[in-house]
């Protein structure tokens, strides 16, 4: 892409977040279904802070060379050991694309149920797109699963353990550089090969027992913004997946406006330590590998930043937190140039028309992710021609709408599934 193109990808998608903005102000924008929850007393349970990271053993290491072999095909699988009753699981390194479109290796955790299918003699497959847990090697889902405090663990109590034991099968991407090495990714459109490429890798490694035209897509935080550009991008890098739905929980997002980013390196509201740290260092380390020539160390970080938060990349996200043991600005700097912008402008989740029908779900006491944005996101869907259903629950905040939404994107997914007339989407926006 050109100077003269990034620069018109920045104004046009400026353009369209203000234009949300405004409809957003304007609009009715009551949900199809709005619910009361609030898990909040679950949603921060120590087994969930994924500050336990799990060394990659040889299994993780690719072949070198890599196979001359097609995006989503079966390098290798193992099963794990200790899954609980109820579920086997493997872990699985499979072929997929990196951001300039290269074959990486990525690994990824897969589970599947031992009983019967409730429906039909297969199972129906989700691609799970976990949120932020750091963005190092130790990190991924298939390391651990079953095992407390670790990042894998945190998602198999909230979402993972739960699908599987609604009927569904699911594969877990590490994502690249998490588990098998590669480019840090976090909040990356290329984060979808990975999703995508391990439903095919799924489809390969178990192919009797998972029904291929019935396949869906769930993201929580990072997770989301990922779940809502695998829909977006499924049509193009993937499109004999007969995915089904898409469901979106909290997706993390950036408008790409110089103000908003430079409010990251803002007060944080106090004089020590702030979670903050742990999301910027993955951030900036990601865009620091992807897009070194617009970002670099020398913009973000200061002098002890540029010592500490290399060495913060490589902890999981309840240790990164707890070595980043000093203030914001101790590591980072006050605000970056106005070029910064391109980045999250050539990244936005939603910038074409797609078949596949999103949920969007968002708790409105949410902190970490704003619920205006998240809602001007579906908003923007809409204008694009998406299938979009949002649903506000106003009591939750980040993590506990994964408890709070389950049992509807449970049933969602399940009529979809079962060829259910579609949901009025996008009604009176």
């Amino acid at each position: 892409m050109n100077g003269q193109q990034k620069v018109t990808t920045v104004l046009a998608v400026v353009l369209g977040t203000v234009l949300a903005t405004v409809m957003l102000n304007a609009t009715d924008m009551s949900p199809e279904m709005t619910l009361a929850g609030g898990n909040r007393a679950a949603a921060t349970e120590t087994p969930f802070d994924a500050s336990k990271g799990v060394a990659p053993t040889d299994f993780y290491t690719p072949p070198n060379p890599l196979p001359d072999q097609p995006p989503g095909s079966v390098l290798r699988a193992e099963p794990i050991k200790d899954a609980p009753e109820g579920a086997a699981a493997w872990r699985v390194l499979y072929m997929s694309s990196n951001n300039a479109g290269d074959p990486v290796a990525i690994s990824a955790l897969y589970v599947e149920p031992t009983t019967p299918p409730t429906t039909g003699s297969r199972f129906p497959l989700i691609g799970f797109a976990h949120g932020t847990t750091g963005v190092g090697r130790e990190c991924g889902m298939s390391q651990a699963p079953f095992v407390d405090e670790t990042p894998g663990n945190e998602y198999w109590r909230t979402l993972i353990g739960p699908m599987v034991g609604a009927g569904f099968a699911v594969v877990a991407t590490d994502y690249e550089g998490m588990g098998a090495p590669g480019t840090a990714t976090y909040l990356l459109r290329k984060q979808s090969y990975d999703v995508l490429d391990s439903l095919r890798a799924a489809l390969e490694l178990r192919p009797q027992r998972l029904d291929s035209l019935n396949l869906g897509v769930l993201g929580h935080s990072e997770g989301g913004y990922v779940a809502l550009t695998t829909a977006d991008m499924a049509a193009d890098y993937a499109p004999e997946l007969s995915i089904q739905g898409s469901v979106s929980q909290a997706p993390g997002g950036l408008p790409p406006i110089p103000a908003a980013i430079n409010a990251l390196l803002g007060s944080t509201g106090g004089d020590g330590p702030t979670p903050r740290s742990g999301y910027i260092t993955d951030l900036t380390t990601s865009w620091n590998e992807t897009y070194p020539d617009i970002s670099t160390p020398e913009i973000w970080y200061t002098a002890e930043g540029k010592t500490a938060i290399p060495e913060a990349a490589k902890l999981c996200q309840g240790a990164q937190l707890a070595f980043l043991d000093q203030p914001f600005h101790y590591y980072f700097n006050n605000k970056v140039p106005i070029a910064m912008a391109e980045i999250p402008a050539i990244e936005q989740p939603l910038t074409q028309q797609s078949d596949i029908p999103i949920l969007l779900q968002q708790g409105d006491e949410d902190t970490s992710v704003v619920p205006q944005l998240t809602r001007a996101m579906a908003i923007q869907g809409c204008a694009l021609g998406d299938k979009i259903e949002y649903q506000a629950f106003p009591n939750d905040v980040h993590r506990s709408v994964q408890y709070t939404g389950r049992a509807y994107f449970l049933d969602w997914f399940s009529q979809r599934f079962s060829g259910a007339a579609d949901t009025d989407y996008c009604r009176g926006w």
